[in-house]
Parts: C-alpha cells; structure tokens; sequence
C-alpha cells in the first residue's frame, strides 16, 4: 500500500525543483540580455562621440579651406593689382600703332611646342602688324633624302639634285620669294646676282619660266605642294601673297630641332642678309617639348656667337614669361635695328630706342 504522504513529498519535491530552476534560468538570462544590451549602449555612445569628433574635424577643415580661399582671393587681387601697375609703367614701350605696315611671319620647325608658338601668335595677331600666320618646316628640309630632292628638282626645274645644288637653289630663291615676290625669276634680277650664283643652269628652269605661271606659284607654294612646308594661315594673309620689304620673320626654334636649324634655318637666314635683307626678323627660343628644359638656351647662344645671325636678327629668350613676350614685341618694333633680349631682365634694353 501506497503511503500517501511519501507522494505528496514527492510531487512537493518536484515543483519545488521546477520552480527553483525557472529562478534561476530567468536570472541567468535577464544577467546574458542586460549585458548585451550594455554593451551596444556603449557602443552607440562611443559611435555618437566618434561622429562628434569628426564633425569637429571636419569643421575646421572647412575653416582651413575656406582661410586658403580667402588668402587665394587676395592673392590674385594683388596680383590683378600689380600687373595694373606693371602695364601702366610698361605701355610707353609696347610698340602699339608701330607695327602698322609690316607683316609678321612665324616660321617654326614641324616638332617646336605647338602651344608656345600659339601663344606667340596670339600676341602677335593682337598688334596692328598684318598677320602673315605660321609657315611649320618639315625635318625633310635638311635634304638628307635623295628623294626629296629629286621631287624639289623637278618642281623648280633644276638642272641637278645633288644635295649643294638644292641648298644654293633654294638660297637663292626663298628670299626672294620673301621679300621681292615681285622679282622672283626675273632675268635682271639673275644678272645682278649672276656673280653669287654658282650654279646659274641649276636654277636657269625655273627662273625663266616663272614669269608665265600663274601668280599663285611661289617658291614657297611648290614647297607647300611637296608637303614640304605647312601653312598655318587662318585669317592670315594667304601663302602666295606674302613677301615684300615689310616682311618681318619671327623665327620659333629649339634645342630639338638642331639638325633643321643648322642644315635649312640658319642657312636660309644668311641667304637672306647675302640677299641684302639684315634686319629683318626675331630669333625666339622656346623649350623643347617634353625636355623638361634640357638644352634650353642653346639656339641662342648659338645664334649671339655667330656674326652674320648675331649682326642680322634680334633675339629673345624666356619669351613665355610677360617681360620676355614684351622683349619680342620691342625687338619687333626696333627692327630693322638689332638687339638681344633675356626676356627675364626688364630693364635689359627695354625702351625707346
């Protein structure tokens, strides 16, 4: 027989058990829950103070950029400031309403600095000067390939393609073509020269049979034809139209394009003063491009040590800075006067002559 109180202990036995279980499993996981929940407080508070902090940052940044424009504002009313002043003291010298009459010409070598002799041009097209544009000069000029000169013998009827042949050819008659349009090709104009020309059949073709062609075949259109030379005319005078006494050559080189300089360049700048024309053009060096500077100053000391360029044609460095772009404008000006310019001196021969 069963004794009843031994089972109502038992089952008193399991609820209590029961219920000292449920005590503590709910104590353990309130203690589980307020610790995660403690810990994403902290979290968000260490979040919200980070998110402060970079405000602050941010903040005074924003005060440091707003300082530097500030300052840049000022800068460049200062600077306004003084080129205002610079341009007052200067403008006697700018030769405005003194270019009236001439023409201006760039000739540059087909690898010079596009952008510097854009800039030249720039200033150029803005004086009274007429705009003669930009003659571009292939490396083909040096008259290496024998190809290239038997395409130039045959276009002005030489009699020969040797290399000297071509070069006294083309002496001969690009200075003309420059500054006697006029009289290229004429028979008295053969005869006065008859004594500098040595190879007078060479050139006997296509000097005789100039006179019955069209106006618009020059010398320099026939190298333009054989891709020899590229005119950069636009709203310039046209090729065929420019020479004459007034012609004034500003010649863009650089130390890259020494081959050209000295095979086609300077030989033609001699012609030119054998052909009586001392006076009539600018020497500008610009950078090579792409050199990072290498070489700079070359061409000039070349042309200042030579005495038929030095003695015949102006020269101008650092023409990209605004002293040496007003140097060019003077040298212009000055011709048929000649003087040497170092753009990064002022007060190196600028004023009224």
């Amino acid at each position: 027989m069963v004794n009843l109180r031994y089972h109502i202990v038992s089952i008193a036995a399991v609820f209590l058990a029961l219920a000292i279980g449920l005590a503590l499993g709910s104590t353990f996981v309130d203690s589980v829950l307020v610790s995660n929940l403690e810990s994403r407080v902290d979290q968000l508070q260490a979040d919200t103070e980070s998110a402060i902090e970079r405000q602050a940052e941010a903040e005074a940044e924003l005060g440091e950029v707003e300082a530097a424009r500030d300052a840049a504002l000022a800068s460049v009313e200062a600077a306004r400031s003084v080129r205002f002043e610079v341009e007052d003291l200067v403008r006697p010298y700018l030769p405005q309403g003194r270019l009236s009459g001439t023409t201006t010409l760039i000739v540059a070598p087909e690898s010079t600095d596009r952008a510097a002799v854009a800039a030249i041009r720039a200033r150029l097209d803005a004086t009274d000067a007429r705009h003669g544009g930009v003659l571009w000069l292939s490396d083909d000029l040096r008259l290496h390939n024998s190809g290239v000169r038997q395409s130039i013998a045959d276009a002005f009827s030489l009699a020969g393609d040797s290399r000297n042949a071509v070069r006294r050819a083309l002496r001969f008659l690009l200075p003309q073509a420059l500054f006697r349009p006029a009289e290229a090709g004429s028979s008295q104009i053969l005869a006065d020269d008859v004594n500098a020309v040595t190879d007078f059949g060479a050139l006997d073709g296509f000097s005789r049979g100039f006179s019955a062609v069209p106006p618009t075949r020059t010398a320099l259109t026939l190298l333009r034809d054989l891709e020899l030379v590229t005119h950069d005319g636009t709203g310039a005078v046209a090729l065929h139209l420019l020479g004459g006494e007034q012609l004034r050559l500003v010649v863009v080189t650089d130390a890259a394009a020494a081959g050209l300089n000295q095979d086609f360049v300077f030989d033609l700048l001699r012609a030119a003063v054998d052909d009586g024309h001392s006076g009539t053009g600018v020497i500008v060096e610009v950078p090579a491009p792409g050199a990072a500077g290498v070489g700079y100053g070359a061409v000039l000391e070349r042309v200042r040590s030579d005495p038929v360029l030095a003695g015949s044609f102006s020269s101008v460095d650092d023409v990209e800075t605004f002293s040496g772009d007003l140097a060019l404008l003077v040298a212009l000006e000055r011709l048929p006067a000649v003087d040497h310019f170092s753009g990064a001196d002022l007060n190196h021969g600028l004023g009224p002559s």
